[in-house]
């Protein structure tokens, strides 16, 4: 009789969410999630897919319990435009660290887009969820005499959304934390103006 397998599947996607989080797509195979796991090559397949499949799932996993709490606070906040600088300054706080920003989803955009149709749709959609946050407390923040009233909630949440992936970018080639901090300030000075 054959060992029972004992399989957490939600571990399981958090293991595989890390492995992609630090190796990218292209540079974790499904032979190394499988031996991360302790399991067989082939109850991973059973259990979890292909690594499109896998990939997919862990990058829903890393919205829900990253990216969805974040945009939560944005959109409950008190003060905005404070929690917007808040955001800001901690991705470009994590993008001039020495160990270089971390973030699964720029990663997935820059690397995975062009392979995977479905994963580009999922990560066009969560995209999109962001800059609609990010609009809905530019507006609130309008609102509340943040920022002018003739600025234009959308288009500067374009352009926040840029910022933050320039900022990721910029944190992969390891520019210099000072400059990370000069295009926060001056994006903070941006959204006032």
């Amino acid at each position: 009789m054959g060992r029972k397998l004992e399989f957490c599947r939600e571990k399981a996607l958090h293991t595989a969410m890390e492995s992609f989080w630090a190796q990218g797509y292209e540079h974790t195979s499904m032979r190394d999630l499988a031996a991360k796991l302790g399991l067989h090559l082939g109850s991973v397949y059973n259990a979890l897919g292909d690594k499109e499949r896998v990939f997919e799932s862990a990058l829903k996993l890393h919205f829900d319990e990253y990216v969805r709490p974040e945009m939560e606070r944005l959109t409950t906040a008190e003060n905005p435009l404070g929690a917007m600088e808040s955001l800001l300054t901690q991705v470009a706080d994590e993008c001039g660290a020495a160990e270089g920003p971390r973030c699964f989803i720029i990663n997935s955009l820059l690397e995975i887009t062009s392979i995977n149709d479905s994963i580009s749709a999922l990560l066009k959609e969560y995209m999109q969820m962001m800059e609609t946050t990010f609009t809905q407390c530019l507006m609130r923040a309008q609102k509340l005499g943040q920022i002018p009233a003739h600025a234009e909630p959308a288009a500067l949440a374009h352009f926040f959304m840029g910022t933050l992936f320039s900022l990721r970018t910029m944190g992969k080639l390891k520019t210099p934390a000072a400059h990370l901090k000069d295009i926060q300030a001056c994006t903070m000075r941006a959204l006032k103006a």
